[in-house]
This record gives structure tokens, C-alpha cells and sequence, in this order.
């Protein structure tokens, strides 16, 4: 009786087989939710981008020109005619007056009426009663010259230097 040489063979046994199928059936789904999360928080992120360049690019555009300064002299009040000469329509949040020489506040946006939404090219009366109970031609306001200052929404500050009766 003469025996064979019994010889191994390289057989993969099912279980290897079905651990890979298994695998594979974890991780294409799990790849694909990664896959479509990441896309969609690229796609956020550049809309924000861009409404974000848009947004300073529409500050960048804003303009506006001092025309007159009114210090009614037998009163506290005053008007003060703007101009928008910008390419955007703007809102003003914030108007200050300050006196230079003693950097008192005259003038807070609670204190003044801002009725305030110049379309690009109309012209907006900033005027009300100041929280003081002199006149303009009071010897303490008179010669003193004041710093009046425009925040408008978009963060652009515009100001300008007046004096009374000397505007």
C-alpha cells in the first residue's frame, strides 16, 4: 500500500469570506452619511462666505455727505442735513455729538429723532430738542466747537467738526 503525500491546500474558510461581506456592509453606508455631511457643510460654509463678502462689500459702497449744520440760536435745537451719496441705501443706528473742549456728550441717539433710511441719493433732517437747558448762544456754547459722529447698521462711521453759527 503505497500512501499519498497528503498536502495542504489554501482554502479560506466561509467565515473569512463572510466577515469581509459583513465589513463591507458596515462601512459603505457609514462612508456614504460621512461623504454627504461633509458636502453639505462645504456648501454652508461657502453660502456664508459669500453672503458675508456681499455684506462688506455693500458697507464699502455706503457714503454720506454733511450739507448743513443748524444750531438754532434762540433755542437748544438742531438740524443736521445729510446727504446719501453712496450706491447703497443705509440706516443709521447711532448719532453723538460731543464738545471738544470738554468732551461732554450733548448728543446720544436716545436724544436726537433718527428717522433714518436714506435711499441712495435723498437728503434726511437728523433734528431734535438737546438735553440741555441753555441756548446756543449761551457764552458756554457758543464758541465751542462740536464733534458730531454717524454710525450707520453696516459699521461705517462718518463725522464732521461744527461750530455755532459758524457752519
Amino acid at each position: 500500500m503505497t500512501r499519498r503525500p497528503h498536502f495542504k491546500k489554501n482554502r479560506r474558510a466561509i467565515s473569512q469570506i463572510m466577515g469581509s461581506l459583513f465589513m463591507l456592509a458596515i462601512v459603505v453606508p457609514m462612508g456614504t452619511v460621512v461623504v454627504t455631511k461633509g458636502l453639505n457643510e462645504v456648501g454652508e460654509i461657502s453660502n456664508r462666505l459669500s453672503s458675508s463678502i456681499t455684506y462688506q462689500n455693500e458697507g464699502v459702497r455706503e457714503d454720506i455727505v454733511f450739507e448743513h449744520i443748524r444750531f438754532e440760536p434762540a433755542g437748544n435745537q438742531m438740524t443736521i442735513s445729510l446727504r446719501n451719496t453712496g450706491t447703497v441705501d443705509l440706516t443709521i443706528t447711532k448719532v453723538t455729538m460731543v464738545k471738544t473742549d470738554t468732551q461732554d456728550l450733548i448728543i446720544n441717539n436716545n436724544t436726537m429723532a433718527v428717522d433714518a433710511q436714506p435711499n441712495v441719493g435723498t437728503n434726511i433732517l437728523l433734528s431734535g430738542n438737546l438735553q440741555f437747558s441753555q441756548r446756543w448762544d449761551d457764552p458756554n456754547y457758543v464758541n465751542s466747537k462740536y464733534e458730531i459722529s454717524i454710525l450707520t447698521s453696516k459699521g461705517n462711521f462718518f463725522g464732521t467738526v461744527a461750530r455755532p453759527f459758524n457752519t
